[in-house]
Parts: C-alpha cells; structure tokens; sequence
C-alpha cells in the first residue's frame, strides 16, 4: 500500500445558509481545495462525496456526479462516488479515497462531505 497525503483542503462557512444551494456550498468548498493544493482539474482521478440527505431534501440521489457536473468535470468522465454512513459520511468518503489512492487505484482525488436540510 502506498503513503496517503491530503495536499489542498478547502470548507464553507457553517450556518443555516438559507441563500446558498447545496451545489453552491460543495462547489465552493471543492475549488478552494483544488487551488490550496495548486493541481488542475486534469489532475483529478475521482471524486468522492459523502451526504446522507439529498435523497430526501434535494430530490437527487446522484450527489458526487452532480457536483462533478457543476464544476465543471463531466467531460473528463471521471469516477463519481456517493458514500452514505449517516453522520459519518465525510468521514467514510475520505477513508474510501485513502483506500483507492493507497491501492493504486486513483493518485488524486477530490473528498468532500456536505448535507443541506
């Protein structure tokens, strides 16, 4: 297994947020990691989300290829993957892509975890 490191991070302020969308919060978080960590979105391997509620609230269940739509990736027709583990689910998604990154399987991706209720 290979060495894992985070090199960008990137978050929203926490609220309620009332004006901001859902798509809006991951996206923002999403470009401020990307350019904290000084790569391209060519550079990207796959994107891994985790949120437990957009099923319920935002009628859309496909959450990490929403976000990859919206930012601008889906032309690169890269892996998307949801991950769900109730309050876990940042948490898991970011263990998935240790784990994809460590096998070989990807060399960088982009983790998130986001819920708006």
């Amino acid at each position: 297994m290979r060495d894992v490191a985070v090199i960008g991070i990137g978050e929203t302020e926490f609220g309620e947020l009332w004006d901001r969308s859902f798509r809006d919060i991951g996206i923002e978080a999403g470009l401020k990691a990307i350019q904290d960590a000084k790569i391209r979105s060519e550079d990207i391997d796959a994107v891994y989300i985790g949120n437990m509620s957009a099923g319920k609230f935002i009628d859309q269940e496909h959450v990490s290829a929403l976000v990859a739509d919206y930012a601008g990736l889906a032309d690169m027709h890269l892996p998307t993957v949801r991950v769900e583990g109730g309050g876990a689910c940042g948490a898991i998604a970011l263990l998935q892509a240790r784990l994809a990154i460590a096998s070989g399987m990807h060399d960088i991706v982009v983790v998130g975890g986001a819920e708006k209720m």
